[in-house]
Parts: structure tokens; sequence; C-alpha cells
């Protein structure tokens, strides 16, 4: 669990699921109202260029995505527990959309234990694009505010709250705060506190497994509201060639780092670190973007303001999650992927060494030269 928030044990240990309900299931039910926004579709993402880097990929390696259905229902009664986004019957039983890694769930002990004694009530219509992946930048970017989208094509124009935990960080409350519209209120509340509701909207989610292909014109709303928002130019003329920095992170950090930017800079790059800049400032320095290039990690969910730029990513790990990969074919981003042979996992608190050499081969292969070193 360690690319996502914690879990919370105080409000899991209160709950007991021995299995995970599902929407479809529960139709006439509580569950009512459900709106097909997109249908299941299987889609054909691999380029040929990219069939070596897709054969080394965990879960997609014949580029082939299979979607599951977009929408948007009712559940009545529901139980809601903000700090990991939970929606669940009036039995306790967890709705499996409303987590987007059902298998971390099951894995866990903590659901042999027993249900919550006391919750809060609040009135409907009241939802969420709160979940468990809310805290991780790239989740937020391509699993959260995406659902706000559907809620806003479901509502037609009612009002709806959304809840929101008292825990939310800065940067999602800011970009909610621009994408939100008008006919939309936030409340926060307590993270750790059982929510009863007699309805809740719930919106799935709009990609598979961490896929982050969403349907058309998706990220190129989220990038029109945010920057109108932010005051920002819609278009701009991508320049700048940035590497993200995970200096500040806890876990999966480039370890010649100090080297792999001296190489880099002789290509015109400059090294940032997004988490030490102002909501503006990121934004900003994406959309001038001419080429990106990071490790692993949430900050290269900052691609969705650069849909004119290359995108090489240094993936620590020998069978790589294609998340970066799905989701730049999806922006329009032309993407590079330097596998490394490390027996890692991609939630591992491991460092790792990135081959420089390698590294500047694909530099040269994007087309990019030495004439920008500063």
């Amino acid at each position: 669990m360690s690319l996502l928030k914690p879990l919370d044990l105080f409000g899991l240990k209160r709950l007991r699921v021995s299995e995970l309900i599902w929407v479809k299931d529960r139709l006439g039910v509580e569950v009512s109202n459900y709106s097909l926004l997109h249908p299941s579709q299987s889609v054909n993402v691999g380029l040929p260029g990219d069939a070596e880097f897709l054969k080394a990929c965990k879960h997609y390696s014949s580029g082939v995505l299979n979607l599951s259905d977009v929408f948007v229902c009712e559940v009545s009664p529901a139980f809601y527990y903000p700090g990991l986004g939970l929606v669940a019957n009036n039995t306790f039983k967890v709705f499996g959309d409303s987590v987007l890694l059902p298998h971390r769930f099951h894995l866990s002990p903590i659901y042999r234990s027993i249900r919550p004694r006391r919750f809060a009530l609040h009135p409907g219509p009241v939802s969420s694009i709160q979940r468990i992946d809310t805290y991780n930048f790239w989740h937020w970017m391509a699993d959260c505010l995406p659902q706000l989208l559907t809620l806003e094509k479901y509502m037609n124009g009612e009002r709806l709250t959304l809840l929101m935990s008292q825990d939310l960080g800065g940067f999602q409350r800011e970009t909610l705060a621009l994408m939100l519209p008008q006919t939309m209120s936030v409340e926060f509340v307590p993270s750790h506190t059982w929510i009863r509701t007699d309805r809740f909207i719930l919106p799935s989610y709009l990609s598979g497994r961490c896929n982050g292909y969403l349907p058309v014109d998706y990220y190129g709303e989220i990038r029109r509201r945010i920057t109108r928002g932010l005051g920002l130019p819609e278009t701009v003329k991508p320049e700048l060639r940035i590497y993200l920095s995970r200096a500040g992170a806890k876990r999966r950090r480039v370890a010649n780092e100090e080297a792999i930017i001296q190489s880099l800079s002789r290509y015109g790059f400059t090294a940032v670190r997004p988490e030490t800049m102002s909501i503006r400032e990121q934004v900003s320095l994406f959309q001038r973007a001419e080429v990106i290039v990071g490790p692993h990690g949430a900050a290269l969910g900052g691609m969705v303001f650069s849909p004119h730029a290359k995108l090489l990513v240094l993936y620590p790990e020998r069978s790589p999650g294609e998340y970066f990969y799905t989701m730049a074919r999806r922006i329009g981003i032309e993407h590079f992927g330097l596998v490394h042979d490390s027996h890692a996992e991609e939630d591992s608190v491991e460092d790792f060494f990135v081959d420089q050499d390698r590294m500047e081969t694909l530099l040269e292969q994007m087309g990019l030269d030495k004439r920008k070193a500063s």
C-alpha cells in the first residue's frame, strides 16, 4: 500500500467485509438510476515502435486495454467512509466499484473485524471523488478529478454536495475548487467517521487497473478548467526540457542522480522538484515543457498539462506498470521508456541506478542533441 495513503486501521477495524459487492449485482435492491455514460470497449493503444517496451510491461503487454463501463448510479441508503472513499450498503458490504484495486483489500486480514457501532447522518444527495488513491498526485489527476466530470453530467444541473476528507491536501483542494461547477459544493468532514446518507451518488472509475486511459477530452477539460482558473493561457509554446527529481521522496530515488542531472544538462535540461512549487508554478512549468524526463513517480501526472511534449520515463523495475504509457497515449504524448533490470516491485522503497549510456542513446533517438546545453 506504499503508493497510497497508509491504511486507516481505525476505520476498517470497525468493518466486517468478507466480500466486495458490485453495483450491477445490486440493481433494484439498494442501487437505482444506473446511467451508462461510456460503454465498455477494447482499445489497442500500442504502436509498432513500442512493441519492445510493451513486451516487458506488467498488465497490458499486448497493447490492448479492456475498458469497463463508465457509469453513475445511486445507492440508497449508503454508508460512506471519507478516509478511504469506501461506499457500503446498509449491511456494510463495500461496493468494489468504489475501490480501484480490490485485490489490495482482499489481501488484508483487517476485514475479519466488526462493524462500526457509531456513524454520522447526512441527508442526500451527496457524493465524493475521495478515494484511497486521492492522496497520490497521479491518481488524483487520472482517477479522481475525472469523476467530477461524470458526476456533473449525471446531475444535469441538480445541486450536489461532495463530502471530502478534512485531511485532503492543499493541491487537491485547490484544483478541486478550480474544477468545481457552480451546482456543486464541498463539505469537509472528519476522515475517520462513517456517514450514513439516504442518497449517495456513486461514480465509477473511468479507466481500468491504473491505466489512465480516459474517454476522449476528459484530460482536455481538466486542463482547460485549471489553466483558466489559474489565469494561465490555454496554449503555450513548449520550450523547456525538464527533469523531475525525486530527491525529496522517501523511495524510488535515482541513486546516481547527480551524474544523470549533469548528463541531462548537456541536452539543455533543468532539474525541478514540482512538490516545492505552487500549483500555478507547476502547471505553468508543464505547459512549457517540450521534453519531460523523470523516474517512475506521481509527478509524471503533470503531463496532463503537456499535450505536445515528449516523455522519457526511467523505470526502475524490469516489468513496469503501463499507466504512464497509456496516459501519454490518450493525451497524445510520445512516450519513451528506459527499463532497468531490477527485481523490485513498483511499490519498492529501493533506490535505483539509471543506466546513463542507455539514457543518452534514447535521448538521441528522441531527436534531441546537445545544442541546447547551458
